[in-house]
């Protein structure tokens, strides 16, 4: 009986012709361009904020150099309105509310000399490293002209530029 012999192939890397990979490169391109907006890519502005929890405090504060308030009993927003008496229903989520008391020059000459129940709210979060500050409020004043109310529907809250350490 003859013995056979097998001769063994080893595999040879496969290379592409010249032009191939080029082509194969041109096509990709292709694809990937066509699932674009007609006029290409757009820039949609400034991310949005995110919408994840957030897990550590929330401030607000009165003014440049003043402490950073949580649930704070009184409140100085802008140079012409005093909050006062404040009994936080919420705290710490995108908006915060409250009820108490207004007072300031907002409304001369009545407001200077009494204050008017009010409803509070803080809104526009903006975090800060590990913290987050109130940005704005909104403060709705019972038994004032409709007239008055719009000085205190956007009042900018200060916030610190960098959170303290």
């Amino acid at each position: 009986m003859r013995r056979r012999t097998v001769r063994r192939r080893t595999a040879r890397p496969v290379r592409p012709a010249p032009g191939a990979t080029a082509l194969a490169a041109g096509l990709l391109g292709v694809l990937l361009c066509g699932c674009a907006e007609p006029g290409g890519l757009q820039d949609a502005g400034p991310a949005r904020p995110s919408t994840s929890p957030l897990t550590g405090p929330v401030y607000a504060v009165e003014g440049p150099g003043k402490p950073s308030l949580r649930r704070p009993a009184s409140f100085e927003a802008g140079e012409s309105v005093r909050l006062t008496g404040l009994r936080w229903l919420s705290w710490g989520g995108p908006a915060a509310e409250a009820t108490g008391e207004a007072s300031g020059g907002w409304c001369l000459p009545a407001c200077r000399a009494r204050s008017y129940p009010a409803k509070v709210t803080f809104a526009g979060l903006v975090r800060k490293d590990r913290s987050a500050y109130y940005g704005r409020a909104v403060v709705v004043v019972d038994g004032l002209p409709p007239g008055q109310h719009n000085e205190l529907r956007d009042l900018r809250l200060f916030v610190p530029p960098q959170a303290p350490r």
